[in-house]
């Protein structure tokens, strides 16, 4: 393969053609303009010339031909982009690997298709899906699940269309027994790509044998770290924000309950770089997985792995699910609106690092408040990007000093300001951040707030926060009056980022008119 070859590839293609396909374009004057595809954006900054064949992002300095487009926004290989575009174009080209690939592509769409024909011949296999795991017919349609059972007739079936070499090669037949199917008796999930076409297969089985799932061995195209499952919905453009969570079941099933941009790994740890490189293409990642000790567990490490990675520039958060459940056990709990709150509102690198340390530092034993600075330090030291590096450690260096000044400020005054993370002192913290931070509206909430049922601590600071001498005074000179008697909570970033994540009236993002929000508020509280 000559660079004349991919020259011609290059010039008898339309790019405005291949790129209109996924970025609607608009013609002024030379060039023709849409929406970047590598970031969110309201004004269009994306340009293409079809005389000079390039395209160029003015807003992330992204740029290139037509094949860099098919690689940088559509995912493909080098090999794949040129070879789809030289067969549009009516050239062939001559790669001896490339014909093993198209083969192995092939042998694959017609597993696929046997494997979804013999599902809906087996009962069994079919009322698992729908009765035990309660997919419905058309998620199953959707994401053409099979079965691999009475696997003799689907070996044969094979054999009867391609050479059994090629059908080892394709990972549908044992390397061990290679007139043997791989897979035997196993609900079947193919594995597709961004361009549709099917790269390998996972199986699950029914019972409690082992091992419950496996996947496609490792063979041309199916290398299963840098695959994620249901990557085909990167190709759209309707949404930038990505949930990853454990399995394909949890996709499937997260599928049909209308999360609709979900990805999962294959079996495996979560490809921290496959992750960054989903970034650089103008998607946020939610990262979603369970709520278990297992769960936990990989969303720490994962989070190792991106501040150890030098290209990791944020663009990913976290969400932490209640204890023990998974998101498929969430949806089917009638606790959907729990999940999309959860996603609407995930953690900042920074908030799953203080929810990490939360354990030690609520501890008023010594030795775990010293073991939760040395893992924090150590969290910081792990970072390879110089500038985020900066960032994160100015600010812990913050919340340190914060919560020093909170604590010597409460001694001073002798009283201990023991904070409840409850939900009915969280939604007392919110309504009161909201009467000392918005000044213009105090009035208008003065009798909601003054009749509300507080408790503790929180009704003394309301009954101090509500007198005369400080209805017209600032926010800073609230908190300095309460920081004087050791009441200011504020101090306490962890629960007061927390509060405000709960009640959306207490963030300063929040635009709406609160009113609604404060009186359903007050009603829990006095419930």
């Amino acid at each position: 393969m000559t660079d004349d070859n991919i020259k011609e590839v290059i010039n008898r293609t339309s790019i405005v053609e291949i790129i209109n396909s996924t970025v609607p374009l608009k013609k002024k004057g030379s060039n023709y303009f849409g929406l970047s595809p590598f970031k969110k954006e309201k004004t269009p900054s994306f340009s293409v010339n079809e005389e000079k064949k390039i395209f160029h992002c003015f807003s992330t300095g992204e740029h290139g031909n037509v094949i860099d487009f098919l690689i940088k926004v559509k995912g493909y290989s080098f090999k794949d982009a040129l070879y789809e575009l030289a067969d549009k174009a009516g050239i062939e080209l001559n790669y001896k690997s490339s014909k093993l690939n198209n083969i192995i592509y092939e042998i694959n769409s017609l597993t696929k298709e046997l494997f979804y024909k013999n599902l809906l011949n087996s009962k069994k296999h079919l009322d698992y899906l729908l009765e035990k795991r309660k997919f419905n017919i058309e998620t199953i349609h959707k994401f053409e699940l099979g079965s691999s059972v009475n696997s003799f007739e689907l070996q044969k079936k094979l054999l009867n269309n391609f050479e059994v070499n090629n059908l080892v090669a394709a990972g549908v037949f044992s390397r061990t027994n290679n007139t043997k199917l791989f897979f035997s008796n196993r609900i079947m999930v193919p594995i597709i790509n961004m361009q549709n076409k099917t790269l390998g297969f996972g199986g699950r089985v029914i019972d409690d044998s082992l091992p419950k799932y496996i996947n496609t061995a490792e063979t041309r195209i199916f290398k299963k770290k840098q695959i994620l499952f249901n990557e085909k919905i990167l190709n759209k453009q309707n949404s930038k924000k990505i949930i990853i969570v454990e399995g394909y079941f949890d996709v499937i099933k997260l599928e049909q309950f209308g999360f609709s941009n979900c990805l999962a790994p294959l079996g495996t740890s979560i490809n921290h770089e496959k992750l960054i490189e989903i970034t650089k293409k103008g998607f946020e990642i939610i990262v979603c997985l369970d709520g278990d000790i297992a769960g936990r567990n990989a969303t720490i490490r994962l989070m190792n792995n991106l501040l150890a990675d030098k290209n990791f520039e944020l663009g990913i958060k976290f969400v932490l699910l209640p204890k023990n459940f998974d998101p498929d056990q969430l949806v089917e709990s009638n606790m959907s609106d729990k999940l999309f709150k959860l996603i609407d509102q995930p953690l900042s690198v920074e908030e799953l690092i203080e929810k990490y340390l939360e354990k030690f530092h609520k501890s008023n034993d010594v030795d775990s408040q010293f073991k939760g600075s040395k893992v924090l330090k150590s969290l910081l030291n792990n970072i390879s990007n110089i500038d985020l590096k900066k960032i994160l450690t100015n600010h812990f260096n913050k919340i340190s000093l914060n919560q020093t000044t909170f604590k010597n400020k409460s001694k001073s005054t002798n009283q201990k300001f023991e904070l409840k993370f409850d939900l009915k002192s969280k939604f007392s913290a919110a309504l009161i951040i909201f009467y000392i931070e918005n000044l213009s509206d105090r009035e208008r909430v003065f009798d909601l707030i003054a009749t509300a049922k507080f408790e503790g601590k929180f009704k003394e600071i309301r009954d101090l926060i509500i007198k005369k001498t400080l209805f017209k005074s600032t926010t800073n000179e609230i908190y300095e009056e309460l920081d004087s008697k050791g009441l200011n909570f504020t101090k306490n970033l962890l629960f007061s980022n927390e509060v405000r994540r709960l009640c959306r009236f207490a963030s300063p993002m929040f635009n709406e008119d609160p009113y609604n929000e404060i009186e359903k508020t007050i009603s829990f509280i006095n419930s």
